[in-house]
């Protein structure tokens, strides 16, 4: 009976110890477990969504943000683009350097209009303009003439309807117009004298291309169009330079 009981109680211990060493390993998993578990919850994580929107609508508008963000690259590059291609090309004559910054396409008399005066329709021809004195005198912008030619103006129309002043088209030859050059600031004739190492900038000729007509002048275009800047009075008068609109964008 003895023996009995002492096996009894041998196994009984060993059955409660076994069964303990279960428990804490049991405890050990669990407690492991939960700390994976918190983590992975961090990691998969969703975001809230703004109230009331889904997260269709949600896509939808990040792709509409990111579309308007490349169009506005886009129209940057444009830009930039179309400022490197003009060839500002330029011309010496009598001590002042003429360069020809943009030759613009304009659909109206806009660009030309003060107080009082009524908008036009037409086809015209802006032209800007930098002068900058390179020799060792004075330079006398109203020294000089400044004028178009194509072989698709008609001269001899300009008086119709503009008479002997002419501001943006003067009859000078059979496809030779003149133009006043003004300043972008007031729209008023330039008549400035430029000190030696002077740069004068923000000047533009404006020519009516078409003065019979509103509508576009297809005779004229960039590839067949030069101004002509001429000395008319004071030293080197007689001489003349020529300056080609072909490359320069609209």
């Amino acid at each position: 009976m003895t023996i009995e009981k002492g096996g009894r109680l041998r196994k009984t211990g060993i059955l409660l110890t076994f069964t303990a060493l279960l428990l804490v390993l049991a405890v050990g998993v669990v407690s492991c477990g939960g700390t994976n578990k918190s983590t992975s919850g961090k990691s998969n994580s969703v975001p809230k969504l703004p109230q009331g929107m889904t997260e269709k609508e949600l896509k939808e508008v990040k792709s509409s943000k990111d579309l308007k963000s490349n169009e506005v690259k886009s129209d940057s590059s444009a830009t930039q683009q179309s400022a490197a291609q003009s060839p500002k090309t330029s011309a010496d004559l009598s001590g002042a350097r003429f360069t020809v910054v943009s030759a613009l396409r304009n659909d109206s008399n806009k660009k030309v209009l003060v107080s009082g005066q009524r908008e036009v329709l037409g086809d015209y021809l802006e032209v800007e303009l930098a002068v900058d004195n390179i020799g060792d005198e004075l330079v006398d912008i109203t020294q000089y003439s400044f004028r178009l030619k194509s072989p698709g103006i008609a001269a001899d129309t300009y008086s119709d309807y503009y008479g002997n002043a002419g501001p943006y088209g003067k009859h000078v030859s059979e496809h030779t117009i003149s133009a006043i050059l003004l300043d972008y600031a007031d729209l008023k004739p330039v008549d400035y004298k430029l000190k030696i190492g002077e740069k004068l900038e923000s000047v533009f000729l404006f020519f009516d291309l078409n003065p019979l007509n509103t509508a576009k002048n297809e005779g004229v275009t960039k590839d067949n169009t030069q101004l002509i800047i001429r000395k008319v009075t004071g030293s080197g008068s007689g001489e003349e330079v020529e300056i080609s609109l072909a490359g320069y964008p609209d």
